[in-house]
């Protein structure tokens, strides 16, 4: 399919590729890093997926491949000096074994 051939460059029929929501971003992530106060993101998952990937220093080609579970808070911690870290916290019912993402 053309979606999986160029999956940050496809663009859904009266929808958004991840190009689209990089440059509908990019205001925002320029906001947030001002920011001295902790923020709590909460959005749709190819969103999370892009701001995971820029604050984890990944490349955004890698974003769409990212595995956001569902009912999990993802905090993300970076003091400008040391590599960010990551710690994960499932609020939600008892996991399934899939959530659909494995074969992103």
């Amino acid at each position: 399919s053309l979606r999986s051939m160029d999956k940050i460059g496809y663009r859904y029929p009266r929808g958004e590729s991840y190009f689209d929501i990089i440059s509908r971003l990019d205001p925002l992530v320029h906001e947030m890093e001002s920011y001295k106060e902790t923020l709590m993101l909460v959005s749709h998952q190819a969103v999370l997926r892009l701001i995971y990937a820029y604050l984890m220093g990944l490349s955004r080609s890698s974003a769409p491949k990212i595995e956001i579970p569902l009912h999990t808070v993802i905090k993300i911690s970076y003091d400008g000096w040391n590599p960010p870290t990551e710690e994960r916290f499932e609020i939600g019912p008892t996991p399934k074994t899939s959530d659909g993402q494995q074969n992103l």
